[in-house]
């Protein structure tokens, strides 16, 4: 017989998730991180994902591609004891050899359709999702998905720039909001404020739940970047004269934006940015600056 509590505490734990729309991690394979080592070199730290399924495994090749992209290509070494495996590993390049910043893909060998989530493969984005995750800085949900059409909220956002920008200190905000004081995402939310990423609205609130536009992601990421380009383009879908239109055009400008995305075919600033698009211009704004 089905324990009827235990039943209805996971119903209550399913529903937060589902209605605050809390991010897990629920990545598999590896992700790294990048530091600088001196004398004008950087390392990429490769480490499994979940230390508590953490695996063997070992780099099989590298190299870079017309010098921005480095490819790294590994294997699981499975059924075998886990302490005869590495389960960390480094590669070291020289910056003067590569066009910075880089960009990083991971490939499992014998996985040539790999991809993090089940249903990003084939859509316009996969490559920029796959990007963002395999840099450890987006999460999918317990089902396997990324979920790519869902809109993404104001507090998904900033949790997302915080991690992208490596901001992982304690906040110490003077700052105060009214409306986070129980949020999932409040030390994000301070974190982004401390930092000058949101400033929240004139009434103290900063609406962590209102779904966040493609004129706000623009904004903040024009602030969070310096970018050098001489183009000086105009733009025909674009509003002019706007708060934001200054940012907008600068997206587009330094090809975090591009005529030729879907988004551009019906394109409004104002209108709310789904959960691929915003990977996408995150993902091509960490590679540009």
């Amino acid at each position: 017989m089905v324990n009827i509590y235990k039943l209805g505490v996971y119903i209550i734990i399913m529903c937060c998730i589902i209605f605050l729309n809390i991010s897990f991690s629920f990545s598999h394979g590896l992700n790294y991180e990048i530091e600088k080592i001196g004398n004008n070199k950087e390392r990429v730290f490769l480490k499994w994902s979940e230390e508590k399924e953490e695996k063997g495994f070992a780099v099989s090749y590298y190299h870079f591609d017309n010098s921005k992209t480095l490819h790294i290509g590994y294997e699981l070494k499975e059924g075998y004891p886990k302490e005869a495996y590495p389960k960390e590993a480094y590669i070291d390049y020289d910056l003067n050899s590569v066009l910075y910043p880089i960009r990083i893909n991971i490939h499992k060998l014998g996985k040539k359709d790999y991809a993090p989530f089940n249903d990003i493969k084939g859509i316009e984005t996969e490559e920029y999702i796959t990007h963002l995750h395999d840099a450890g800085i987006i999460n999918g949900f317990p089902d396997g998905t990324f979920s790519p059409d869902s809109l993404i909220s104001r507090a998904e956002f900033v949790v997302i720039m915080t991690k992208a920008l490596g901001i992982k200190e304690n906040s110490k905000s003077v700052k105060e909001f009214s409306d986070i004081d129980k949020h999932w995402a409040k030390k994000y939310i301070l974190l982004a404020a401390d930092n000058g990423l949101i400033s929240g609205y004139g009434d103290g609130t900063v609406r962590p739940d209102k779904t966040i536009t493609i004129a706000e992601v623009s904004t903040i990421l024009a602030k969070s970047f310096s970018y050098k380009t001489k183009n000086n383009t105009i733009y025909a879908k674009a509003k002019q004269g706007k708060w934001y239109s200054s940012y907008v055009k600068k997206m587009f400008d330094v090809g975090i934006l591009n005529s030729k995305d879907s988004i551009y075919k019906s394109f409004d600033e104002e209108s709310p940015i789904n959960r691929g698009d915003c990977a996408m211009m995150i993902s091509r704004a960490i590679s540009t600056y």
